[in-house]
């Protein structure tokens, strides 16, 4: 099944060409000049990049979609050093629900949660049951490009909020270099360096490397990070590039999620409030050490006549050992904490291949972008998990903590074991035509997932051993409809409809019938806008967005079925004004209503919100240039209340936070910025996800940093 998918893969898009696509696109290239020319724009988007929301050259605002990027300047600007802050002003996404860790990226997209990044176009591959995903660090992105609502139909499985691709820094014919050197709270020290330019005419390369150690918000806890991002362009002939790219990033020290109770967080305890630097575990059981290698290639190719080929690749090794601790309540008091510490071990090994074969096809006034693809992937991974389950396992005193308390060498981790051997492999074929006529632009997208996999584990409780097998094998079609009319004002209304799905695993307890993929659809209208001279973009969304098929159980967990709903409603609206040469600002407001639709096993939770999610959020950045080479920048954004848990039984409130930053070109070389997050360092819980699962909000943070560019 292997070979015959990756076969599949590899060798289709050339079949579908050798079954007639040439045919099309040369009625097409005989065509004027001016069609030549809008050849020739298409194939400069074909050989570099093609856009997240379509996979073709439609900017954000020609597009009939809720779609934004946010480039490197900006993510400079703002002293963006990961995903989750750069989405901090970000419509209709709640970001940082658990501030703290840093293993991964957490975010909600329009009331849906999200673990899954994206990198150039393709999954950071995560097998979405443990703990080990990989994180592309901030200072090697181009850009983060958001999209909004269900994407299947371009990329297959997929949470139904949307997804967030960080695009790669690609090697440029201009030979430059800079060096970041930084400092901050918490003992932030950092150097960074970032160097491109030609080796010959046909050969470009980059060279990203940084260093970055810090102490963590919660006590004893500590960050550090090695990364080295090589890659290299050969321009193949006229017609042809290869580009081949290596990330590898080493993080010694990263922080996994240590919840807190809600007492002492949400509420007061006898002691009164735990600070932001609040901890659960013990210094001597922390942390995660992850390595990750990932290694792929782009290439390129124009068969001439508006015809072009793209082939995205990349392999995935990592490996990471996770020691954690976790609690289950108090032990007669508001502050004596039990616990239970465990660990994982885990490696990764996999692939995914995307092919793109994308043309043009005229016929009157009417101009089809057309784009045929076919991807496939493959995760090979493997868990080892120990749990003391709470024996033997010291409390602690949170009204005094002390965090050396935990004999690791007497404390039996293995109480509870749990072995994973997980294979999983996932085949698409996908079809788009993008249809330009005058000034209305269609989108019409299908595509069909074939998604297999199968867990083979084995478990070991207090000395009892057992083992269980659980495979899945799921088909899915997803796909999407849009339309945009750009008016000669620059008024630009839009609607769309999109699908999405997700694989599951297990059974119906009644029918014993294997279940189904969760699916997604949405239906959303909006406007957009853009003055002559771009001084002035606007855009506004609502969106009605259902997830369907979602299991659910009984209160005693005994009973399963595929009957639940979630539906998300709400409001998105943007602004971007260039309000003078020296003065810019962004404003940004979401309304989101998300509740629980059906669940026809606990029907006390339909009509409630589920956890993670803000009902409302707003924001608003103002940049300021007092002069050629000094800017000052500030921000404030609020995130509105969430709940505590399921059934909806308290409130987590909102917040309001100040960012501030600055810059300051000493001279041709050397720029000098500095930032402050949080200025006014608030105290807040950023989310909770039951009584005993709370999160504190992130402290304030100063960084300055030193720039040399030659």
């Amino acid at each position: 099944m292997k070979q015959n998918s990756f076969m599949t893969a590899c060798f289709l898009p050339a079949a579908l060409m050798l079954a007639g696509l040439p045919a099309a696109v040369q009625a097409a290239g005989s065509d004027t000049a001016e069609d030549t020319a809008e050849v020739d724009k298409v194939v400069v988007y074909g050989q570099a990049y093609r856009t997240t929301g379509t996979k073709s050259a439609l900017l954000p605002l020609e597009a009939p979609l809720s779609y934004e990027i946010y480039d490197l300047e900006l993510l400079q600007q703002r002293q963006a050093d990961t995903v989750n802050r750069a989405l901090r002003y970000v419509p209709g996404i709640t970001p940082e629900s658990r501030a703290t860790v840093t293993i991964f990226d957490q975010y909600t997209i329009r009331g849906f949660d999200s673990y899954r990044n994206y990198y150039d176009g393709l999954p950071l591959q995560y097998n979405g049951l443990w703990n080990l995903a990989p994180q592309v660090d901030a200072f090697a992105t181009q850009s983060i490009e958001v999209l909004k609502g269900p994407v299947s139909v371009l990329y297959g499985s997929a949470p139904p909020g949307g997804m967030v691709n960080q695009t790669a820094k690609q090697p440029q014919a201009t030979a430059q270099t800079e060096l970041r050197l930084r400092a901050g709270s918490n003992n932030l020290q950092e150097l960074a360096a970032d160097t491109t330019g030609p080796l010959n005419d046909d050969i470009q390369y980059r060279v990203i490397a940084l260093s970055r150690s810090k102490d963590g918000q919660q006590k004893t806890t500590e960050e550090e990070r090695l990364t080295l991002a090589p890659s290299v362009t050969f321009a193949l002939g006229e017609r042809s590039s290869l580009n081949l790219n290596l990330y590898y990033q080493k993080d010694p020290d990263l922080i996994p999620s240590t919840p807190l109770p809600a007492a002492g967080t949400l509420y007061g305890a006898s002691y009164g409030r735990l600070d932001a630097d609040a901890y659960a575990g013990d210094k001597n059981w922390q942390g995660m050490d992850r390595e990750v290698t990932m290694l792929g290639y782009k290439f390129s190719h124009d068969f001439a006549n508006g015809l072009t080929f793209l082939q995205n690749f990349r392999y995935t090794k990592g490996d990471a050992l996770q020691k954690n601790t976790y609690n289950s309540g108090f032990s007669g008091d508001d502050h004596t904490l039990l616990r239970s510490a465990y660990f994982t071990d885990e490696e990764i090994e996999g692939w995914v291949m995307d092919n793109q074969l994308a043309f043009i096809l005229r016929s009157g006034d009417v101009r089809h972008h057309l784009l045929a693809g076919v991807d496939y992937q493959t995760l090979d991974s493997s868990t080892r998990y120990g749990d003391t389950l709470g024996t033997d396992t010291p409390s602690l005193d949170l009204a005094a903590a002390d965090y050396d308390l935990f004999d690791t060498t007497t404390m039996p981790f293995d109480f509870y074991t749990q072995n994973n051997d997980v294979s999983q492999k996932q085949l698409g074929i996908y079809l788009q035509d993008e249809i330009h006529w005058h000034n209305l632009t269609v989108i019409a997208g299908l595509r069909r997932d074939h998604y297999q996999s199968n867990d083979d584990s084995d478990y070991v409780y207090d000395g009892y051993a057992y083992s269980g097998d659980v495979e899945i094998d799921q088909r899915a079609t997803t796909g999407r409809l849009a339309a945009i009319y750009t008016f000669a004002n620059g008024l630009a209304p839009y609607l769309s409809y999109a699908e999405s799905f997700e694989p599951q695993s297990g059974t119906d307890t009644n029918s014993g019938k294997a279940f189904d993929p969760t699916t997604a659809q949405q239906v959303e209208a909006g406007i957009k806008f853009r003055n002559a001279d771009n001084s002035l973009t606007a855009t506004a969304a609502v969106y009605d967005l259902k997830k369907q098929d979602v299991v659910v159980n009984d209160v005693s967990y005994a009973t399963y079925t595929q009957t639940g709903e979630v539906q998300s409603r709400g409001l998105e609206l943007s602004l971007r004004a260039q309000l003078s040469t020296d003065l810019a600002l962004d404003l940004s407001y979401s309304r989101q209503d998300v509740e629980v639709t059906d669940n026809e096993l606990d029907p006390s939770l339909e009509g409630n919100a589920p956890v993670w999610v803000a009902d409302r959020l707003a924001s608003a950045w103002l940049n300021y240039y007092l002069s050629p080479q000094v800017s000052l920048s500030g921000g404030a954004r609020y995130v509105g209340e969430s709940q505590m848990d399921a059934a909806n039984s308290d409130i987590v409130p909102g917040y309001t936070l100040l960012d501030i930053a600055a810059s300051w070109q000493l001279n041709r070389y050397l720029d000098l910025a500095a930032s402050v997050s949080n200025l006014t360092d608030k105290r807040y819980v950023g989310a909770c996800y039951d009584e005993y699962n709370c999160w504190m909000g992130a402290e304030r943070t100063a960084e300055i940093s030193l720039y040399a560019r030659f």
